[in-house]
């Protein structure tokens, strides 16, 4: 039976903004409630002008001078160039990447004609605006040669980069998603990247795609945009919120199907825009052919190519008393499958997104079996053993029905994969073979999050999944950090978006705990890593990343939503709460 209440409960009011990324949330200090600010009310980033050169400028002045009129807004070089050479001028490339630093002072030295900037600490971007990670060692190092020219001392070989102060680039970039495909088309995988705020957000997205996948993504993803073309003067929207879209360049004619791929690609790019409702697309001068004939697409199409999954459920699933329980928020009922036999004897459950099929691990830890989540009328349902004999976390499945299953080895984790009814062990670099505790996969199918313990507590790890032309798990690329060891170990983790990951920490074991969402590619710059603090003796997360589904703070005898603050109780204790996945 459903029972619900309503009270203030120890969870920041503001968390509303958790899952949307719009503003950064204290971690610490008084409970209190938030109004819900708005993602449109943000603040506008002031203009800067760039001053030019000054007339007897010293080397370290010129070189100043040039890092400073990197920071002109709304974005332009014109200025920077000034400080160049007319020949490193002409050649100067800063949208290949850019360099975000700390700003703490720089530590500038002058050596001959050259002079050196230290940067304390910095974080590149590639030349899509994709995350790349941290900068180490001498990478930390700018180095500029100066000559004199015209009478005055100019810089002679800029890097290839615009650097900016991290601060400046919080306050006028913002993180957002590229939608390209997996490898066989069935699914849309978003590739996070930074662009400029302000009045081309519209422009930057549709530009972003027509470059095509960032480096880290290439492999991984592709694209039914055709190469080659590029965006008009702007992308316009109408007072009506539609958007035309003016592609130039030559192209090869397009399918309906491959149509079709294209407007899914740039609707779910351009949604991100709150201003558009629909687009119109011509390349090369002629109209995109749109499903059904009709003039124009709207913004909200695609939907079967869902990111998140376009059969997924948003039911709840869960265990109580060992035994498998699931349904709709505050109305949890006994699985009528296998698993909600009494004598189940479960440790940990994983619904297929579908929700028709789950996995369970065994009490003892030492067995995965896959059965129905619904008995099927007239057939016994007996659940089939996929592994045994290792220390197994619970499982986690993509939309297509891959299962990855973490086993948590002393000598080394192991990452095993059933995929088509094959078990095979997948070698996945920075989580095999070391001291992995737990392991999920995106929805799409193509990002690895897993918890790593070290002796500095721990730490999120993110790797990139390969498939191949049959939809099949080919490898996985090189790792990267998430999140580095705190000190802290982490107790659960969630997709919240399908870019970002909720993670479970505790504060005060037993009563304080820390939730925190992180960007999935490792971003700490220009997004909110925002976090709060929940009271209580929490067991874990219930999060999906499907737009609208509540975040639950899971207990052994309710759970809450951590926005609205609903409580529900079901009349029995649980041991664990999750969505699909």
């Amino acid at each position: 039976m459903r029972s619900v209440r309503r009270r203030a409960l120890p969870v920041l009011g503001a968390l509303a903004l958790l899952l949307s990324g719009c503003v950064s949330l204290p971690t610490q200090g008084p409970v209190v409630d938030s109004d819900v600010i708005d993602a449109e009310d943000t603040h506008q980033a002031s203009d800067i002008d760039a001053r030019p050169p000054a007339e007897g400028a010293s080397r370290s002045e010129v070189v100043s001078g040039f890092l400073d009129a990197m920071t002109a807004w709304p974005v332009q070089i014109n200025v920077a160039k000034k400080f160049l050479t007319d020949e490193a001028a002409a050649g100067w490339n800063p949208e290949r990447e850019t360099v975000v630093y700390s700003d703490l002072p720089l530590a500038t030295r002058e050596a001959g004609n050259t002079v050196r900037v230290r940067l304390g600490a910095a974080d590149a971007l590639d030349r899509a605006g994709a995350w790349r990670g941290a900068l180490a060692g001498d990478d930390l190092d700018l180095s500029f040669r100066l000559t004199v020219e015209g009478g005055e001392f100019r810089i002679a070989d800029p890097a290839d980069a615009l650097v900016v102060p991290a601060s400046w680039f919080q306050q006028r970039y913002r993180q957002v998603s590229l939608y390209f495909f997996d490898p066989i088309a069935q699914i849309l995988v978003p590739e996070p990247v930074f662009v400029p705020q302000g009045d081309q957000l519209a422009t930057s997205l549709v530009a972003g795609l027509l470059a095509g996948p960032p480096p880290r993504a290439r492999g991984v993803v592709r694209s039914f945009v055709p190469s080659g073309l590029s965006v008009g003067l702007s992308v316009p929207v109408d007072e009506r919120g539609v958007a035309e879209i003016n592609l130039v360049g030559d192209a090869p004619r397009l399918t309906a199907e491959e149509s079709e791929l294209m407007l899914a690609q740039l609707a779910w790019t351009l949604r991100q825009d709150p201003a558009i409702r629909a687009l119109r697309v011509s390349v090369g001068g002629e109209d995109l052919q749109i499903p059904g004939g009709a003039s124009q697409f709207a913004v909200d199409g695609g939907q079967a190519f869902d990111p998140a999954g376009d059969e997924a459920t948003t039911l709840l699933f869960g265990l109580t008393r060992g035994r498998m329980v699931w349904g709709s928020s505050g109305n949890l009922v006994t699985a009528t499958g296998p698993f909600g036999d009494q004598d189940a004897d479960l440790d940990a459950i994983s619904a297929r997104p579908d929700a028709a099929v789950a996995a369970a691990v065994d009490s003892d830890g030492h067995r995965v079996r896959v059965g129905p989540v619904r008995a099927r009328q007239g057939a016994a349902a007996v659940p089939r053993t996929i592994l045994s004999g290792g220390t197994y976390a619970r499982p986690s499945w993509d939309f297509a029905g891959r299962l990855w299953v973490l086993d948590r080895r002393r000598t080394g984790a192991r990452v095993l994969l059933v995929e088509d009814d094959r078990v095979r062990e997948v070698e996945v670099p920075g989580i095999s073979d070391r001291d992995a505790r737990a392991l999920v996969v995106s929805r799409d199918g193509t990002r690895l999050v897993g918890v790593v313990r070290t002796a500095g507590g721990d730490e999120v790890v993110g790797v990139r999944v390969l498939l191949d032309g049959r939809g099949r798990v080919s490898r996985t690329k090189a790792p990267f950090l998430i999140r580095e060891a705190e000190g802290t170990v982490i107790d659960d983790l969630a997709w919240t978006s399908p870019i970002r990951v909720g993670l479970l920490t505790t504060t005060a074991p037993g009563s304080l705990y820390e939730v925190d969402v992180v960007a999935a590619d490792g971003a700490t710059v220009g997004v909110d890593v925002l976090s709060t603090i929940v009271s209580g003796r929490l067991l874990g997360l219930a999060a999906a990343p499907s737009v609208g589904t509540p975040m639950f703070a899971v207990y052994a005898d309710r759970y809450v939503d951590m926005v609205d603050q609903e409580e529900y109780t079901d009349g029995a204790p649980l041991t664990q709460l999750d969505y699909a996945g």
